[in-house]
């Protein structure tokens, strides 16, 4: 089996302006604010959840990370004070990761970077009838492999 050439080319064009994206982005957050798009990310699904706080496996599930890299990340944000770990009062076994308010302030600084340099790299090359169709498309591959 064979992928066709514009498959081939789709999917090679993918990786590699993926990989050169989340180089920038991660570049201009270092920059402007010393968090790694690691971090930010980690932030926006904190702040996203219930009372700002996950679980650490729904973290990593949200962040497509193994339990391990996990860790270093939330060792990251605790270091930093954007966040904390508490006991799951409703799972003894399971550990929380809480947003603290320095990580929302640093989340909400960051923002505005993130944005724009979304706009700049991204949405300046893909037209909204564009973005409809990449958005179904990574909808229908996220369906298929979660």
């Amino acid at each position: 089996m064979s992928l066709s050439r514009d498959h081939d080319a789709a999917w090679r064009g993918f990786l590699r302006s993926s990989a050169l994206l989340l180089r920038v982005l991660d570049a201009e957050l270092r920059a402007e604010h010393g968090m790694s798009h690691r971090t930010y990310d980690a932030l926006v699904q904190l702040s996203e959840a219930p009372d700002r706080r996950l679980r650490m496996k729904d973290l990593a599930d949200a962040l497509v990370h193994s339990a391990s890299g996990l860790t270093r990340i939330v060792d990251g944000l605790e270091s930093s004070g954007y966040a904390r770990r508490e006991p799951d009062p409703a799972n003894r076994r399971s550990t929380l990761v809480v947003l603290t308010p320095a990580g929302l302030a640093a989340l909400e600084a960051a923002w505005p970077t993130h944005v724009r340099g979304v706009e700049r790299h991204f949405a300046e090359h893909v037209s909204r009838d564009q973005a409809r169709v990449l958005a179904e498309v990574f909808r229908g591959i996220t369906a298929d492999l979660d």
